[in-house]
């Protein structure tokens, strides 16, 4: 990973703060609380230093290298998705496996990791930082499933995911600069399609208690869901 980026590529180009976003209960989400965003590399300029970073990358992905902000931040490795079956992966045909299936497939297989991330968001103290590589997809849905369970209506939860795509050209950039090694069609792997993103929350809505009756039957200790509803919610 390279440590000497542009001086205009040492600010994260996926970060965001979920703060502001109104609740159904007519609350809002508290700033400086939850952030997202891509990956954070060595050199940047950030507005903010998380107490707690959340990194959902994979050992293959990050190469073994320390945390930039290992120094500075309590870092906890949550790879989502590594844990998944490959019998599973490989009974699908390919021609099946678009976006809505890989999201899907996340949240009914790596419901062991999601429990540990909301434990981790709500037990924090300062803000928390959640990341993949590019902060869009898996990134993406962790940040819906945390909006959804404190309550931030379907419509804004979606809005925020969809902020993605205002931050493509820059995003492939830096990626490209820092080292990570991209296909060609940058569209195809860096967009965000709300389609699927409510195909996940649809099936996981259906379930008996909604989203949080989803996350209570794999797992998720109640618990770690009332108090990320506290911290989260002003």
């Amino acid at each position: 990973m390279s440590t000497s980026l542009p001086p205009d590529l040492r600010t994260p180009a996926n970060l965001r703060d979920v703060g502001g976003l109104p609740t159904i209960d007519g609350r809002r989400v508290r700033a400086g609380v939850y952030l997202r965003s891509d990956a954070p590399q060595p050199g940047d300029r950030t507005p903010l230093v998380p107490g707690t970073v959340i990194d959902l990358r994979s050992r293959v992905e990050t190469r073994g290298l320390a945390h930039p902000l290992a120094g500075v931040s309590d870092v906890h490795e949550v790879p989502l998705g590594v844990s998944l079956a490959p019998d599973l992966v490989a009974a699908t045909p390919t021609a099946d496996r678009d976006l809505a299936w890989a999201y899907r497939l996340l949240v009914t297989e790596a419901t062991a990791e999601l429990a540990r991330i909301i434990r981790i968001v709500a037990r924090s103290r300062g803000p928390v930082l959640v990341h993949c590589a590019a902060g869009k997809d898996r990134t993406g849905i962790v940040t819906a499933v945390v909006l959804g369970v404190v309550g931030v209506p379907r419509e804004h939860v979606l809005a925020d995911y969809l902020r993605t795509n205002e931050n493509l050209e820059r995003l492939w950039a830096r990626l490209e600069a820092g080292g990570v090694p991209l296909p060609g069609d940058v569209q195809g792997l860096f967009g965000v399609d709300r389609a699927a993103l409510e195909a996940v929350l649809d099936a996981m809505e259906a379930r008996p208690g909604g989203l949080r009756g989803h996350l209570l039957a794999h797992g998720t200790d109640p618990d770690d869901l009332d108090l990320l509803t506290r911290r989260l919610v002003g």
